[in-house]
């Protein structure tokens, strides 16, 4: 495919918005961007959206002065009236594309700050380069992880805890499922989960309305992850020099990268593998819903083999998604993300062999490709809706944007209950186009 150099409806969002995924996952802590306005407002109404949730994020608010004599006052102002505000534990800056292009030196900016502020010297500040020119969400997110355990964790005396850092972006039920296995599997405290949204994007309604949302993973367990003696990035097959890179080159902490756990296969080996790093078995209630997933794969297989389906998002989510098709005796002609990433196609080829990987495109390129490959299904987020009512192809919504349907922070495609739940889903989703003579 020859490169294009113009972006039409594209298939990923902008750097920032992925750092906040990840900030937001850790206790106490407020986001803020260093640049526009325009860059908050629009973060926190799209994510509020999807997670049908407020989601506060604060703003430098550079102007035309910042730009031409730089935003460090922004910044500092801005940084204050945070923490006077909102009393945050953390602070989590995101850079835009205005800050990086005029060149503030924003560790330089935070380090005058906490000195010339006492206020903020109890406070800490985490910043990360999230340019949206360098990469999509999911580069920010990834970025943003890295910047959190660069800041936070300290060296210690080693322990016997292992790190899980969720490499992808995920629904807080997801979060919450991942949660609930380590503890029913008998790992109590022995590990440390990051990011944690499985309460900070899906909170309980509440008589009060709390400024920073109630969750995340703690400061002191972030601390302890550089004397950790594993870390384990799911979600990690793509992606790389990410938080799990980080604490094994600077600290020695060793690090295995797994994809994300959908279907049957991918969660074998994600349980194989905790199954290495806990000494402990998988719990037979695990076993019993790996058998009642593949029970459901062998009920709908006459209904769903064969049908063709084109599947874009993010990258881990894709490939993830893929195999679990395959799995199904469905045909993945499609696989497609907005990241522009070379393991992603090498990912792409292995999980669905002759399918149509493509990597770094946008809408109007997935669209050539839905047309030339006679597609039956496409899956991914809303954004595609433009897709199916031209083509007339029914679009399931999995994945991250979802602004037209409800329930987006409780849909679960993880592990093996997850897997299920979306094979009944693909299977019902067939017999209503069926239906309808689609």
């Amino acid at each position: 495919m020859s490169e294009n150099y113009a972006t039409v409806n594209p298939c990923s969002m902008c750097m920032p918005m992925g750092s906040v995924m990840a900030f937001k996952g850790i206790e106490g802590c407020m986001p803020i961007f260093h640049g526009s306005q325009g860059c908050s407002t629009y973060m926190r109404l799209h994510l509020a959206h999807h997670y049908r949730e407020p989601v506060d994020i604060a703003s430098s608010a550079l102007s035309e002065k910042g730009a031409v004599y730089g935003g460090a006052a922004n910044l500092k102002k801005g940084l204050l009236n945070v923490i006077q505000g909102y009393g945050p534990k953390v602070v989590g800056i995101a850079t835009t594309c205005l800050a990086e292009t005029i060149g503030d030196d924003v560790a330089q900016i935070v380090r005058e700050f906490q000195q010339e502020e006492p206020s903020a010297r109890e406070v800490a500040i985490i910043s990360a380069s999230t340019p949206s020119y360098s990469g999509s969400h999911e580069e920010g997110y990834n970025e943003a992880l890295k910047a959190i355990v660069r800041t936070l964790a300290k060296r210690g005396r080693p322990n016997s805890r292992f790190n899980l850092v969720i490499g992808s972006i995920v629904s807080p039920a997801e979060v919450r499922q991942i949660k609930s296995m380590l503890n029913e599997w008998g790992c109590g405290y022995d590990y440390t989960l990051l990011p944690d949204i499985s309460e900070t994007f899906d909170a309980p309604l509440a008589a009060d309305y709390p400024k920073i949302p109630e969750g995340g993973t703690p400061l002191a367990e972030i601390a302890e992850m550089a004397n950790s003696r594993e870390t384990l990035t799911v979600g990690g097959s793509v992606l790389v020099g990410g938080a799990g890179d980080y604490l094994e080159r600077e600290f020695g902490v060793h690090h295995t990268r797994l994809p994300l756990p959908i279907g049957v296969e991918l969660t074998d080996r994600f349980v194989g593998t905790l199954e290495e790093i806990t000494g402990l078995g998988l719990p037979e209630k695990y076993e019993r819903d790996r058998g009642r997933l593949l029970d459901a794969i062998i009920d709908c297989h006459k209904l769903v083999a064969g049908v063709r389906t084109a599947v874009f998002g993010d990258t881990d989510m894709v490939l993830g998604v893929a195999k679990l098709l395959c799995e199904m005796g469905m045909d993945p002609r499609v696989l497609a993300t907005g990241s522009k990433n070379a393991e992603f196609i090498r990912w792409g080829e292995k999980m669905a062999p002759g399918s149509e990987v493509l990597s770094g495109v946008d809408f109007s390129d997935i669209h050539e490709s839905v047309s030339r490959n006679d597609i039956d299904l496409l899956i991914g987020p809303f954004t595609g809706r433009q897709i199916s009512k031209a083509e007339n192809i029914p679009l399931l919504r999995v994945g991250l944007p979802n602004h037209d349907r409800f329930g987006a922070s409780r849909q679960m495609v993880l592990g093996y209950e997850g897997a299920t739940r979306l094979v009944d889903g693909i299977a019902n989703f067939i017999v209503e186009m069926n239906e309808r003579g689609g």
